[in-house]
C-alpha cells in the first residue's frame, strides 16, 4: 500500500474541551468544540457586542439631543403661554378702557345736543364726522381714537413690554374731560345768555298800531303844551290782550293814578317793563310770567283820550325807547 508524501498530511485541529459538573448529580458533562469555530464564535461575539454598544451611544446621544430639544420647546410654549396670558390682560384692559371712554364721548355729545338745542341749531357734518371716527366708513387720520388705535398696533408689532399705549389712552382720558368741563362751561353761559336774552323784554306787548312814539310829543290832553313821552302807545280795541314782552317777576299790579291799571314786571339784569291803561289786569304781585304770557287787557284807564296799550322799557330805572328792544 503506498503513503502520501508528507507534505499532504494534515496536521490535527486543536479542539477545546468543556466540562459542566452539576452540584446535585454525579454526572459530568463534557463536549468538545474546534479551535477555528470557538475564534470565529469569541469574533462574532465581539462584533456583536461592539455593535450594540455603538447601538446604544447613538440612541443615547439622539435621546439627549431630543430632550434638549423637548426642554427648549417647553420652555418656548411657556413663554408663548405668558405672552398670550398678557395679550389677553391687555385686551381686557384696552376693551375696560373703551368702555368707560365711549360712555364720555356719550356723555360729550349729549351735552353738545343739549347746547345746540338751546340756541336752536343742529349738528353739521364736520361735528358728527369728528364725533364718529369711522363716518361713511373711512377713518379720520386725525381723529385721536384712530390715532391711538394706529399707534398701539405698530407698538404691538414692536413686541411686547411697552406701555405707550396706555400713557395714550390716558391722554385721551385728559382730552375728554378737558373737554367735558370746557363743554359744561359752555352749557352754564348758553344757559346765562339764554336766560338774559329771555330777560329782555324783546317781544311786541299787543297788536295795533303806534299811536304816540318814545320822546317829545304834544299831550293828548292839554294840546297847547309838549310833554317827555316815556314810553310807546299801541292803540287797538279794548279788550285786546296784552302779553309781557319778557320773562320776569310781577313786582306791581294795581292803578297808579293817571296810568290807570298798571302792572310792572321785573325781567333781571336792570330790565323792567311796564304796561299801563289796563281795562283789566289778570296777574298779580309776585306772579313768575313767560315771555308771551297774558297779563291784562288792553283799556282806557288813566289819563287816556281812547283804548290803547301805555308800553315801557326801564333799563336800571332809566326809560328806554322800546323801538330798540322789539324785534
Amino acid at each position: 500500500m503506498n503513503k502520501k508524501p508528507a507534505h499532504f498530511v494534515k496536521a490535527p485541529q486543536k479542539k477545546y474541551t468543556f466540562m459542566l459538573i452539576p452540584n446535585h448529580s454525579g454526572k459530568v458533562y463534557r463536549f468538545s468544540i474546534l479551535e477555528s469555530i470557538l475564534k470565529t464564535s469569541l469574533i462574532v461575539l465581539f462584533l456583536l457586542i461592539t455593535s450594540l454598544s455603538i447601538g446604544v451611544w447613538h440612541y443615547h446621544g439622539e435621546h439627549s439631543v431630543t430632550q434638549h430639544r423637548l426642554t427648549q420647546e417647553r420652555i418656548l410654549t411657556a413663554q408663548l403661554s405668558q405672552e398670550n396670558k398678557d395679550y389677553l390682560d391687555e385686551i381686557a384692559f384696552l376693551k375696560t378702557q373703551y368702555q368707560e371712554i365711549d360712555q364720555k364721548l356719550a356723555s360729550l355729545q349729549q351735552l353738545e345736543h343739549q347746547v345746540l338745542d338751546m340756541v336752536g341749531l343742529e349738528a353739521d357734518n364736520h361735528s358728527q364726522k369728528k364725533s364718529d371716527p369711522y363716518a361713511n366708513g373711512i377713518a379720520d387720520d386725525d381723529h385721536p381714537l384712530v390715532a391711538m388705535v394706529s399707534r398701539s398696533a405698530s407698538m404691538r408689532s414692536a413686541g411686547p413690554g411697552s406701555d405707550d399705549y396706555e400713557v395714550d389712552v390716558e391722554h385721551l382720558n385728559e382730552l375728554i374731560s378737558t373737554q367735558r368741563n370746557k363743554m359744561e362751561q359752555l352749557v352754564g353761559d348758553v344757559e346765562a345768555k339764554l336766560e338774559y336774552l329771555d330777560a329782555q323784554p324783546n317781544a311786541w306787548p299787543a297788536q295795533g298800531r303806534i299811536s304816540s312814539p318814545f320822546g317829545e310829543r304834544i299831550s293828548p290832553t292839554n294840546r297847547r303844551t309838549t310833554e317827555f313821552h316815556h314810553g310807546i302807545d299801541i292803540a287797538n280795541t279794548s279788550g285786546t290782550s296784552v302779553v309781557a314782552a319778557g320773562s320776569g317777576i310781577v313786582t306791581y299790579s294795581g292803578y297808579n293814578g293817571g296810568y290807570g291799571r298798571m302792572i310792572i314786571i321785573s325781567h333781571g339784569y336792570g330790565y323792567t317793563s311796564v304796561y299801563a291803561h289796563n281795562s283789566r289786569n289778570l296777574v298779580e304781585v309776585g306772579d313768575h310770567v313767560k315771555q308771551g304770557e297774558t297779563i291784562a287787557r288792553m283799556g282806557q284807564t288813566g289819563r287816556a283820550t281812547g283804548p290803547h296799550l301805555h308800553f315801557e322799557v326801564r333799563v336800571n330805572g332809566e326809560p328806554k325807547d322800546p323801538m330798540n328792544y322789539l324785534q
